[in-house]
């Protein structure tokens, strides 16, 4: 499952502490673990029975792929200039 960096389950739950993670950081609409690379095995392992994450899609009101794309995008641009190393879809051929 791609993660869209909503937030959503970061600020309600962590598996390191209750409630919000401690970890979690953002600008704007997007949240990411700020120790990504070193996140916690149940973060970096979390599946989900869909391509897109369900959640992110409804909470920043993602209707088509196409919506979904650029929010990978959006997303990718972020990551790049940060440091992370996150994998994502491209636009051109829709895989991670």
């Amino acid at each position: 499952m791609i993660c869209l960096a909503c937030g959503d389950c970061c600020l309600r739950m962590s598996p390191i502490s209750e409630g919000r993670c401690p970890y979690l950081t953002n600008e704007g609409d997007i949240y990411i673990c700020g120790q990504y690379d070193s996140r916690p095995e149940r973060c970096a392992n979390h599946t989900f029975p869909a391509r897109f994450c369900p959640v992110g899609m409804n909470k920043l009101e993602l209707e088509e792929e196409s919506d979904v794309i650029k929010r990978c995008n959006k997303l990718r641009e972020f990551i790049d200039t940060r440091q992370f190393n996150v994998c994502l879809i491209t636009e051109k051929d829709g895989e991670q």
